[in-house]
This record gives structure tokens, sequence and C-alpha cells, in this order.
């Protein structure tokens, strides 16, 4: 199986020691599912994750947050930016991307903690929160 993870599930599970979006990096990182990334994906992440707000609060040094950005870079089936995505996501532009990499990637899942998604429909990909596919995808 393909996933898209959108970066809040990304944040969410390396911040947290536990629960869904943890669980599902960990399933990523069995080889569980294979995870399509991209470079604006990641740099969400990594700003995210460097933000001083962030990054002081969780303890979370520059080194930890390449060394993740670098593992996902490597181990992740890796595409370019998807380029004018169609508008699909009506409440945040911003995340048509991600639907558009996960077309472009063959991706089975969408996965998201995002409500922007609640309600879209896109044939063939499948939008899920992290708490829903986590015991689908087992170990």
């Amino acid at each position: 199986m393909q996933a898209v993870v959108d970066a809040d599930c990304l944040i969410a599970g390396t911040l947290a020691a536990s629960g869904a979006a943890s669980l599902l990096l960990d399933q990523w990182r069995d080889g569980v599912f294979e995870m399509i990334a991209c470079p604006q994906l990641l740099g969400e992440v990594r700003k995210a994750l460097l933000d001083p707000r962030i990054s002081s609060r969780y303890n979370i040094t520059p080194d930890e947050v390449d060394k993740l950005c670098r593992r996902i870079k490597e181990e992740s089936i890796w595409l370019p930016d998807p380029i004018d995505p169609p508008r699909l996501v009506p409440a945040d532009r911003g995340d048509d991307y991600l639907i558009q990499l996960a077309k472009d990637g063959g991706a089975d899942i969408l996965v998201t903690r995002d409500h922007h998604f609640d309600g879209i429909v896109v044939p063939g990909l499948e939008i899920v929160s992290p708490r829903l596919i986590v015991p689908r995808l087992g170990t």
C-alpha cells in the first residue's frame, strides 16, 4: 500500500510518544506501507519542527529534524512538487498539492488529521485519519 501522509500527521507522530500518528510512523518505518513525499511536504515538516515555539517546547534539535527529513527523503517514494494542482480543497488552497501528489504517485490513501478534507471525494483515493487507518494497516 502506498500513502501520502500529511505534514500534520508527520509532525504529530514525531512529537508524541504515543497516539495514532506516532503508530502510523512506526508502521511506515516497519515497512507496512510506502510513503510518497515531495520537497513541499518535507519543507512544511521542517519549518514546523524548527519553529522555536515547537523546538523549545519539545526539545527538538536541528540535527534531529535533519535526520527525520533525510530518512523520509531516502525511504519514501520521492516525487517532485506538483505544479499547479487542481483546486480541490475549498477551505485551504495550500492543501491541493497533497491530492495531486497522491494521484501522481499512485497512492491508495491520503492520511490527514485536517478537517479541510472532510467530504472531499477523489476517485481511486481514500482520504482517512491516522486513527482510522492504523488499525486497518495492522503490523
